[in-house]
């Protein structure tokens, strides 16, 4: 290129030979992983939770989540949208990118399902007339966590997608 005339993808805030700046995808792609391990590390809590109550109080209180094993398999949707997403930063290709466009796209359905759930749950434990013992409360609680971080990967998986989006037009 010709010294003084600018790329047009450089000048509408774009860049050629990468998919976008340098910080713009790191920090995204390291929520989505780390939203993956803390929404691992919530439903291993919930395990131990469950079978402790189970054998103190002789009863457990049973979240929607942890029938469904939502905590599980959501986590590795999260780190696998985050993973590909550092791929497709590291080595630009129109199919790496196309995969993590769909691999994101599964990780906002699954954060949406996951809402839907809990909200369910959250609608349920209302309900309820008996007074809560701790552990219902503590599940209470790991259930507002999770919803907090399954919020926090929809709304970042919809970003990412759409910069990538963004960024796979412009080539």
């Amino acid at each position: 290129m010709q010294e003084g005339v600018v790329d047009p993808a450089v000048a509408e805030g774009g860049m050629p030979e990468k998919l976008l700046s340098e910080n713009q995808l790191k920090v995204p792609t390291a929520i989505q992983i780390m939203t993956g391990l803390i929404v691992h590390c919530v439903g291993r809590l919930w395990r131990y939770l469950f079978i402790s109550q189970v054998i103190v109080f002789k009863k457990g209180y049973l979240p929607l989540v942890v029938i469904t094993r939502y905590a599980y398999w959501s986590s590795a949707c999260f780190i696998f949208s985050g993973v590909f997403a550092v791929l497709t930063e590291r080595k630009c290709s129109m199919s790496l990118m196309s995969y993590t466009i769909g691999v994101n796209i599964v990780s906002a359905c699954v954060a949406v399902i996951g809402l839907l759930l809990l909200s369910l749950e959250f609608i349920v434990y209302s309900l309820t007339t008996q007074p809560p013992i701790w552990p219902q409360i503590s599940g209470k609680i790991l259930s507002e966590y999770l919803f907090l971080f399954t919020l926090l990967e929809l709304f970042t998986a919809c970003t990412v997608t759409h910069w990538i989006c963004k960024a796979k037009h412009r080539r």
